[in-house]
Formats: C-alpha cells, sequence, structure tokens
C-alpha cells in the first residue's frame, strides 16, 4: 500500500475536503508517527548510501511520500533530522549493549555484546568514520546543545556492562577502561587496514583476549 494512503491527511485530500476549512487537525498522532518513523528510516538509507551531503529534503520527502511543508512540520532542517537519528541510533546500539549482558551476566556474554557492537558500527559507517568530510559538514551545523548530546563516553558505558555483568577486575580500572576504549576505536580505523586482513576474525581474537585478560 502508498504510504500516503495511511495518512488521515492525504485521504482527507484525496475526498476533496479542506482542512483549513472545517477546522479539522491535519496529522493525528499515529500518522505522525508513521510520517516520522518513513523520514528516519529514509534519512538512515539515505546516509548510509550517499551520505549527509549529497541528501536532500527533496529527495527524503520523495522517498518518505511527503511534500516539503509536510517536513518542515516536523524538523527545522536537515540537519535537525540527522541528529535525531543518529542519536537514535546511539541510544539503541548502547541500551542493546547493556541488555545483552544483563542477560547473560558472564564473561562470555560480555564478549558477545562486544562482538554484536562491532556488527551494529560496521552496518552504520557514519557511526564512527567522524573525520570524513561529510560528517564534519554535517556536525559543524549542529548547536553545542546538539553535540552534547552526541558525546559518547566509553568508561561510562564499561562502567554500567561491568555493573550489570558483576564481573570482577583483575587489573586496575583505568587500565581496563583504556584497553575497552582502544578497541572500540580499532573499528574506526579498519578502513586504512590492507584490505587483505581479516578485520573481524582479529577484532574477535582481541576481544576475547581482552574479556580473558581483563576479568577473574
Amino acid at each position: 500500500m502508498n504510504i500516503l494512503h495511511e495518512y488521515s491527511y492525504y485521504i482527507f485530500i484525496k475526498k476533496g475536503g479542506s482542512p483549513m476549512a472545517r477546522g479539522k487537525k491535519v496529522f493525528s498522532e499515529e500518522d505522525n508517527i508513521l510520517i516520522k518513523r518513513k523520514l528516519k528510516d529514509e534519512c538512515m538509507a539515505f546516509w548510509i548510501s550517499k551520505g549527509y551531503k549529497e541528501t536532500s529534503i527533496s529527495a527524503l520527502c520523495e522517498k518518505a511520500e511527503i511534500s516539503t511543508g509536510t517536513f518542515y512540520k516536523f524538523y527545522s532542517s536537515k540537519e535537525e533530522l540527522f541528529f535525531e537519528v543518529l542519536y537514535d541510533i546511539q541510544e539503541t546500539i548502547y541500551g542493546n549493549f547493556i541488555e545483552r549482558i544483563k542477560q547473560r551476566p558472564e564473561k562470555s556474554g560480555f564478549e558477545t555484546a562486544i562482538i554484536q557492537l562491532y556488527y551494529e558500527y560496521e552496518s552504520k559507517p557514519f557511526l564512527y568514520d567522524v573525520k570524513t568530510t561529510d560528517f564534519t559538514s554535517f556536525y559543524s551545523k549542529l548547536s553545542e546543545e546538539m553535540k552534547e548530546k552526541l558525546t559518547f563516553d566509553s568508561n561510562d558505558l564499561f562502567r554500567i556492562a561491568i555493573k550489570r555483568a558483576d564481573l570482577k577486575l583483575k587489573v586496575p580500572e583505568n587500565l581496563a577502561f583504556s584497553i575497552f576504549s582502544v578497541l572500540l576505536s580499532s573499528i574506526a580505523s579498519k578502513e586504512g587496514i590492507s584490505k587483505n586482513c581479516d578485520h573481524l576474525a582479529a577484532f574477535k581474537f582481541m576481544t576475547k583476549q581482552m574479556v580473558a585478560s581483563v576479568f577473574e
């Protein structure tokens, strides 16, 4: 079914109605949720395939099957939409990481959760490839408040994960946090490594060694 048919506004217009004349709300809450979800889905798809700079509001609207006027009902700019997509993805990924550890509170569960983080990042390069001109162009247009919300402290994530897993460190806390941060940052370096390198196999090996060396 064409997504426009899911929106009461378009159904109303197709019937020849005038929302202003009848004094009715253009979109229901359900419509709002559907439209925003579609815009976010299309935004992420464009970000992965074309990048931020090559993605236009008109292209997003065409894919989401809405007008540009409707777009501005939800977002004041393209950057606001991209920010919301990035923020939501970060929250989901880190939330899933902690939840996986909570479900398997043991060293093997911790190891599996980190490997899943790798897959999450690998499928969305814009999460780690933050030094590209495309990402810096996007980031430079964000407000200080937005930048603050996107700030990620891997130490905090690691600290929460250890608590959920009820694991005990056998190395100093600061060293454990540093090892975890370096391991995660290695995901971003994969593009600069030889194509003959099996980055995933190496990451799994390092993760296994880290977990065995850091926890009792």
